[in-house]
């Protein structure tokens, strides 16, 4: 039996060709488990947050602290657009 290696080579190129749709596929697939696993975290937080029983606990706000003057710093800006120099 003589060894073709044009149906050799054709052979290796359909495998490559394959290992590559293959790898695409495995990509794919993993992104769509991964959003769908980030879906069903959202519609089991809304599923919480439309039960009957649930409550909103609201947060609560944090006055600003003041940051600590430095030396030779340059005073506050006045908030607004600043004037055209024109």
């Amino acid at each position: 039996m003589a060894l073709n290696f044009d149906e050799f080579q054709k052979v290796v190129e359909t495998a490559q060709q394959a290992d590559a749709v293959k790898a695409d596929l495995k990509r794919a697939l993993r992104k769509v488990t991964t959003t769908l696993g980030a879906l069903q975290a959202a519609l089991g937080e809304m599923e919480a947050a439309l039960a009957d029983d649930y409550v909103s606990t609201p947060r609560t706000r944090k006055p600003r602290t003041p940051r600590p003057e430095t030396e030779g710093a340059a005073p506050a800006k006045k908030p607004g657009r600043p004037k055209k120099n024109a």
